[in-house]
Parts: C-alpha cells; structure tokens; sequence
C-alpha cells in the first residue's frame, strides 16, 4: 500500500507540474505511476462508472463521442481526448479521478483502449462496459493478425466475467463472437443495408465459419467484412440486436436506431458508414448509461468528425482536407482509399503516410502496402497522386502494380517541396492523408499547400498557418483561408 500511495502521489506532482506548464496532454506521469507501483491500476480509486471503448477501428470517434455527451449533462469525466490509450494512459486517466487520498473525485472515467492491452489491463480496471468496435486486420508489428487480437480481447472477457458488460458489434463475424462462454452479458448493435455497394478487397479478415469451417455468406455488406452474415452449414449467424438501425440515409446524415419496439431518429456527424458505425455504437452506450434518446439526438446534432482525423480549408472554390489514414492498418488505409474513389469530386491526393518510428528504422516491414487495397486509387476523379516523404519510392511502385498510370504519380521526399506538386487547375479538393502520429505534420502540408495557393493568387498567406487547433473540438472542422485567424 505505501508503494502505491507513493506512486499516486508522485504521479499528482507530476501532473501539478504538467498542469502548471500547460502540458495537459502527456501520460507520463501515468507512466511513473505504473513503474512505481505495477498494479497501480487494480489500486487506484474508480469513479461510479467506468466505460472501456475499444477495437480496431473507430475507438476514437466513439471514444469522444461518449465523452462530449457526458460532459455536456454536467458529469465530471476523466478522458484522454488525444488518444493515450496504453498502460501509461489508463494510470493517468484513472489517477486524475481521484484526490490524493484515493478517493473518486470525478463520475466517469473513459478509457479508450488499445486492443492489445486488454488481456493484462481490464482485469484490474474492472470497467463497468467494454465496446468493441470491431476487430480487423492492423499492423503486423503491432497486433499481429485479428485471431490473435480477438484471443487478447477475450482474455480479460474471461478474467472479467460478469463484472462487465460486453456491448458488440452484431455485424462483424470476429467480434460478435466475443464473451460468449464467460457470463459477461452481451449486448448488440447492428445495422440494416445501407446500400454501401463495397469494393471487395484484397485480404479477407475472416473468411471461413469458425464453427465449422464453410464459407461465410452474406445478405449485404457495409465494408470489409462488417455485414450481415450467416453460415449456410450450421448456426453461425448474425446475432439479435438490442439496438439496430433500421435505416440509414448517409447523403441526408440521418439513422433510424430500433430499440425493443420503438425507433429512434438521430443525426450522423459525416456521410461515410464507418462514421455512422461510431454513431450507432456511441448511442448503444449511451442509452446503457440511462440517457434518453432526444437528449443523444440533440447532443448528435452538433457533432462533427474529430479534428484529429478530419478538417477542412476552403480558398478560391477548392477545399482542402487533411484526412487521418492510418498506415500499417491494412483495413483503415483500404476504407480511406475507398472513400476516396467514391467521392464523386475531382480531387488530388497527397501521401503523408509514414510512420514516425519507420525513419529510424529502415528495415521495418512494408508488406501493409501489398496488402491494402491501392487498387481502389485507380479512379477517374483522382487526378494525381503525390507521394511524400521518406517511404515515396515504396509507395509509387505499389501504386504502378496497382495500375495507376504513372503520369498520375509524382514523387518528393523533402517535406517543403511537397506544395509545388499540388496542380489546383480543374480540381475541386485537395486531400492529405495523414499517418495518424503526423496530425500536425498532415496540417502543415495542407497549410502550405494553401499558402501557396494563396501567394500565387496575391493573397496574404501567413494567417492560414496554425488556422485549426486539431486538439480543440470547439468551432468548425472548416475554415475560409480568407477568415482563418
């Protein structure tokens, strides 16, 4: 006990000082708490109700989600909003809940957690719910394959056992799948065709039953391998839903949600299914925690996208778009190259897709390219393709066996040259995708891009940089250059 009270009140000190600094979005003060004291987690007070959001993909969005709507009916939630979603993560957010008497000082704590901590992490927390987004394949270095993160997963489902509520995604065959024989209460959501048409992609997460071994079938997909799903040899099936949107009008940004016999209307924050995913598993969570459905709809309606995955720069009749893609996740790269073909405007693309530890180290595995879906880029309303930074030439030649013309293909690696590549004649947008580690780096390439845009048209182009805070949710996702601060 006198090491965990030492660990707690020098993690405080830490953060006092953080504080003082302005340096509020820094776990390392979580970081000393776990070194000190190794299961500082299964010590440290727990706020009355504690929410764990977690999978592949879309944690964040659902993650902020939940948080914004607590805070706004006025409880006090501890939440790392720029994603700390490791051990050191989980000892800041839990340390901050409490005085330095371990007593819970704040209502709510949400954790957004990385899948692959679960098994060792969750057991400790003992969190009142746990979301799974779903589970598909990421980086190899990282999480290996989804088999072995469902088994992650599934172990602190086991260790947990009725102390948690598991809420899952019906549609998603690996999930879904999840705290079946462990007495955790399961709860469903899932999702009626929204006539997505998806492209079929190179790797299949799951292609087979798991019970038997026949290949799956499906009524309708929405992505990847997230749908209706039954297998025609035994039971394995789609599972019942407690909440299900019955209709979704992604164009009109809206989604019907059924729950027992009543149905429910909401707004979306975007028009793209994986958002409106987050929409629906955010509400599913929501509702658990005993808010009514108006007070979500009204919450809903003043939403957006999180600014660390999406903004926008309008100047002259073109938009630009910083846009998060995360490289080395085979499933979140493909969706993002999918949105990109079927967004109907006339666009150029920029890659800001390296990771930051790859520049130190050369070496590191590059078949994520080989697996995801470059093909997708292969539209007519992508009129170039501009590859940067120090994995350039890897990204070209992916891009040439995937058939991409190679006049479409223009190569730089010096971060400052990346603007005189980009061609606005004709075009409609500009997006930059961003290797989720580079927020920063994806926004000051777009800021130079239209900087640039701007001198060439004889307008001031110094107020467009720093124009967005990408860690501050309040004000718009978009700006005019022309009004940017």
């Amino acid at each position: 006990m006198l090491r965990f009270f030492l660990a707690l009140w020098a993690s405080k000190f830490y953060y006092w000082i953080n504080k003082l600094r302005g340096n509020l979005r820094d776990d390392r003060p979580g970081l000393l708490a776990f070194k000190i004291c190794p299961d500082f987690l299964a010590r440290v007070g727990k706020p009355e109700l504690v929410i764990t959001i977690t999978g592949t993909n879309g944690k964040t969005t659902t993650s902020a989600l939940v948080n914004n709507m607590l805070c706004e009916k006025g409880y006090k939630v501890s939440f790392n909003d720029w994603g700390a979603n490791l051990h050191a993560g989980y000892c800041l957010n839990l340390l901050r809940a409490v005085n330095i008497f371990n007593r819970p000082v704040m209502d709510v704590s949400i954790l957004e957690a990385d899948e692959n901590t679960l098994a060792y992490t969750m057991g400790m927390i003992e969190p009142d719910y746990i979301l799974v987004t779903n589970v598909c394949k990421d980086s190899l270095r990282r999480n290996g394959h989804p088999e072995f993160i469902f088994d992650r997963i599934e172990k602190a489902f086991e260790k947990l056992g009725d102390k948690t509520i598991a809420i899952l995604n019906a549609n998603d065959p690996i999930s879904s799948q999840l705290a079946k024989n462990t007495g955790t209460k399961r709860i469903f959501f899932g999702m009626a065709d929204a006539h997505t048409n998806p492209y079929e992609n190179r790797v299949k997460d799951i292609w087979v039953c798991p019970e038997c071994g026949a290949d799956i079938k499906y009524n309708y997909k929405h992505y990847r391998h997230i749908g209706d799903f039954y297998c025609p040899e035994c039971s394995f099936r789609t599972p019942e839903c407690k909440y299900y949107a019955s209709s979704v009008d992604l164009d009109g940004r809206t989604i019907s949600i059924d729950e027992n016999e009543d149905s429910f209307e909401y707004p979306l924050i975007s028009e793209t299914i994986y958002n409106a995913f987050n929409v629906l598993s955010a509400t599913a969570v929501l509702r658990e925690t005993g808010i009514s459905p108006k007070e979500i709809a009204d919450f809903l309606d003043t939403q957006k996208v999180t600014k660390i995955r999406e903004t926008c720069i309008k100047y002259n009749g073109i938009e630009y778009h910083t846009y998060g893609t995360k490289s080395q996740n085979v499933s979140a790269a493909s969706t993002v190259f999918e949105y990109m073909a079927k967004e109907p405007s006339i666009k150029e693309v920029v890659f800001c897709m390296d990771e930051v530890q790859d520049k130190n180290h050369p070496t590191e595995t590059i078949s994520w390219i080989y697996e995801t879906d470059y093909e997708f880029l292969k539209s007519d309303n992508i009129k170039k393709i501009i590859c940067a930074g120090h994995m350039y030439l890897n990204h070209k030649l992916r891009l040439l066996l995937a058939g991409i013309p190679e006049e479409k293909i223009f190569c730089v690696e010096e971060d400052e040259r990346v603007p005189d590549f980009v061609d606005t004649e004709g075009i409609e947008k500009v997006y930059v995708l961003f290797e989720i580690d580079y927020v920063r780096k994806g926004g000051r390439w777009r800021d130079a891009i239209v900087a640039r845009a701007m001198e060439l048209n004889g307008d001031d182009p110094s107020k467009v940089v720093g124009s967005i805070d990408y860690f501050n949710q309040d004000g718009d996702n978009t700006v005019d250059a022309k009004e940017a601060k």
